[in-house]
């Protein structure tokens, strides 16, 4: 939670709701966009806290309410028996103003699918179609039970949701939750590459996974500080190569040495508490 002295109680409570995309009042929207914006464009200096990201996150953005929109009608005609639609990622961390694609999750009233075959089918002519309209989505589909079930131990889920928006229906993300050092571990196993010659993009991957497992060792779900944390690591450079397959043979021998390192470091730490738990 974000405290600024220069914000009174309220506005501090206001800023943190919509931080947490969560549906403002029109006397919350009237605070934002009179009060707060103002006072934070006007500041020079605040320590510790990147205001441009805050403003960015906070502004208003006709794109990103029409994006929606459009994501909303196209899969609530696509998909019986929707409940709810989660936008999360890059563009809900930057108001729609840098994205590759947009992440969302449908979650369904019942199980739609027979068979995994079928379940790819459906994601894949949602993606087709969404492309038609100009809009490139990455999409998971659960069923509503199976996601509250599978949430509570699943790294990648808490910490893809931790910056999310509910664009459709209601659904209640926990605001905490604890975690098994075992499912840590599951984590770190998804992690291991055995390609003799991998791609960049294989080890970016698998190092993000394992800097987000040593995040929730020390009861961390931010996802700022996993891409700070991963560029500290290795160097912003060698990442953005990594990421777009760009790396030299021996960027790429440095990366799986530094992924086989990490790994190995950070298995030692789980091992022998396999039933121990973070409360996040």
């Amino acid at each position: 939670m974000i405290k600024l002295n220069i914000l009174t109680r309220k506005e501090n409570e206001v800023l943190n709701k919509k931080l947490n995309n969560k549906k403002l009042t029109q006397v919350e929207s009237n605070y934002l966009s009179r009060a707060i914006r103002p006072k934070l464009r006007n500041l020079e200096k605040l320590k510790d806290i990147d205001m441009g990201l805050i403003l960015q996150r906070i502004e208003y953005n006709q794109k990103g309410l029409s994006v929606e929109h459009k994501i909303k009608k196209l899969i609530s005609e696509m998909v019986k028996e929707i409940d709810s639609i989660i936008a999360y990622g890059s563009a809900i961390q930057t108001n729609y103003s840098s994205y590759n694609d947009i992440d969302v999750l449908v979650l369904t009233k019942k199980k739609l699918w027979s068979t995994l075959k079928e379940k790819y089918a459906l994601i894949k002519t949602i993606k087709g179609k969404a492309q038609k309209c100009g809009i490139n989505l990455d999409i998971q589909i659960m069923q509503k039970q199976e996601f509250y079930a599978e949430y509570p131990s699943s790294p990648t889920l808490i910490y893809q949701l931790k910056d999310s928006k509910i664009i459709y229906g209601e659904v209640k993300i926990p605001n905490k939750t604890s975690i098994h050092n075992i499912d840590l571990k599951m984590k770190l196993d998804w992690s291991e590459i055995e390609d003799i010659e991998p791609k960049g993009t294989d080890i970016y991957i698998a190092l993000r996974n394992v800097i987000l497992v040593r995040l929730l060792l020390n009861k961390i779900v931010d996802n700022q500080k996993l891409k700070e944390s991963l560029n500290n690591e290795i160097g912003k450079n060698l990442i953005n190569k990594l990421k777009n397959n760009k790396e030299s043979k021996i960027e790429r021998r440095i990366a799986l040495n530094y992924l086989k390192e990490l790994l190995k470091m950070t298995r030692e730490e789980i091992r022998g508490n396999l039933w121990g738990k973070a409360g996040l």
